[in-house]
């Protein structure tokens, strides 16, 4: 009992997937999202002259829908029977495809992650659109008029500028992934996939606390999950003086 929980749940070979999934899913999620949301906020502030509203609006839509309904798309996307992506293998290898994507180990983890993307490209997006556009146009036309190239503008100039942008971005989405549950419970349904390939901190503490009703280790679980966020946090809040230091 008490601490002896903790030692429970770091034995638990079900608890170490959990930790290596959710870092696993956090890492690629969070670098495809925002190095994603960073090139649309970039074209659309430099080549969208009209019409920002509606790209934020569009970019937006995925956050305002149920990851319940976003897992029926996917689950129509990649279905083992009649799924667009089995179908589409099939009509380019000429054999029929059956391949079963969420019961697989490999792949039930890149799902998940292109689950988030989906969901959450626009959301970072617009934090770096509103980070460009607080950059003075002055800095890039005078660049400009000493013929420094586009990359070294975006190198030297916009990635410098936007860094406190991005590490709010980049610290978000870490918060996030550490506490994800919503992507991999609803695309799993439930059961975090064949082998607890897909099971998550987040699914594990619902699982032993409301599922199994071991509210002991539920709450060990959730003082690990406290401690990384807050770790992450003091991480965030150095990181941002560090940046005001350097400015």
């Amino acid at each position: 009992m008490g601490f002896d929980n903790y030692a429970t749940a770091l034995a638990d070979p079900v608890f170490r997937k959990a930790v290596w999934n959710t870092i696993h899913v956090w890492f690629w999620s969070t670098l495809i999202t925002c190095g994603l949301a960073l090139v649309l906020a970039v074209l659309i502030n430099e080549y969208a002259v009209f019409g920002r509203t509606y790209f934020r609006m569009v970019f937006l839509l995925p956050l305002l829908v149920a990851p319940a309904i976003a897992a029926i798309i996917l689950r129509v996307l990649f279905s083992a029977n009649g799924g667009l992506v089995n179908l589409m293998i099939g009509e380019i290898t000429g054999t029929p495809t059956f391949f079963s994507w969420f019961d697989s180990e490999i792949w039930i983890k890149p799902l998940v992650v292109l689950l988030v993307i989906w969901r959450w490209t626009g959301w970072h997006m617009i934090i770096f659109l509103a980070g460009l556009q607080a950059i003075p146009r002055d800095i890039y036309e005078a660049a400009r008029l000493e013929g420094v190239s586009r990359w070294s503008v975006f190198s030297r100039i916009t990635l410098p500028l936007l860094a406190p942008a991005l590490a709010f971005s980049i610290i978000t989405a870490t918060l996030g992934g550490l506490q994800m549950f919503d992507e991999p419970f609803v695309l799993t349904q439930g059961i975090g996939g064949t082998n607890h390939s897909a099971t998550t901190l987040g699914m594990y503490l619902y699982a032993t606390a409301f599922t199994q009703f071991d509210f002991g280790l539920g709450a060990a679980v959730s003082w690990y999950i406290f401690a990384a966020v807050v770790a992450m946090t003091l991480l965030y809040r150095r990181l941002s003086a560090g940046l005001g230091a350097a400015r």
